[in-house]
């Protein structure tokens, strides 16, 4: 809040806290006897374009996932990242068959999936109310160790029903006829041979999850991508 920009924080930590509470996150009970309550803290970062301009504020409340206790907080643990040689010879695929290639972000991905376990979260700092409750999670929160493989089986799933498959040498890849979806945790590329049948793939990936379409992909993973059709 000492920020030069502590409205625009503040406008962000609002719209995350806003976001949580519409995907019914959490149920706000007492403490319980017996159980850890973890802690949580706001994350802030800028999210910027390919020439480094700011777009927007982003903030995250957080769970402090190194408080937890396997085989009472979580289980299993698995984060969906693309492989490095994966998205290169995608790269290397989409211009030797002169491919269209769009990115698009999931927000707030991981509140999609269910968590199975019982986790009792303190409540967001500074935006949370005085009554001494504490959150029980029902969907999965950024910094939890499970959140990333909950999120993975609920796209995974999503995408099996449209008809694409995970490819068994890298399950971030998943292929449909001549399309591809290259997944980095909630970050997803689409190639295609038209952007007809990509938009009709982001049609319906928009009707399941809240998504920003990014439009051509020009900047992912740190690498600034400029497509030359003409060239190939």
């Amino acid at each position: 809040m000492k920020h030069p920009e502590h409205n625009d924080w503040l406008k962000a930590s609002k719209d995350e806290m806003e976001s949580l509470i519409q995907n019914n996150t959490w149920d706000l009970v007492q403490p319980p006897l017996g159980r850890k309550v973890l802690k949580g803290k706001w994350v802030y970062k800028y999210k910027r374009g390919a020439d480094g301009r700011v777009l927007r504020h982003k903030a995250r409340w957080v769970v402090k996932g190194y408080e937890q206790l396997l085989g009472i907080d979580y289980n299993d643990t698995f984060a969906s990242v693309v492989k490095p040689m994966s998205y290169k010879a995608l790269f290397a695929i989409a211009a030797a068959r002169d491919l269209e290639i769009e990115q698009m972000d999931v927000k707030t991905a991981f509140l999609y999936g269910a968590v199975e376990e019982e986790i009792y979260v303190q409540q967001p700092e500074g935006l949370g109310d005085d009554t001494g409750r504490v959150c029980r999670l029902n969907k999965a929160l950024y910094g939890l160790k499970q959140s990333p493989r909950v999120w993975y089986y609920t796209l995974s799933d999503f995408l099996i029903e449209l008809g694409f498959q995970p490819l068994t040498s890298d399950n971030s890849v998943f292929i449909k006829n001549d399309m591809f979806i290259a997944v980095y945790v909630d970050d997803l590329l689409i190639f295609g041979p038209n952007i007809k049948d990509i938009q009709q793939i982001k049609n319906l990936l928009s009707t399941r999850f809240s998504m920003s379409d990014l439009g051509p992909v020009a900047y992912y993973l740190g690498m600034k991508v400029m497509q030359d059709h003409k060239a190939r």
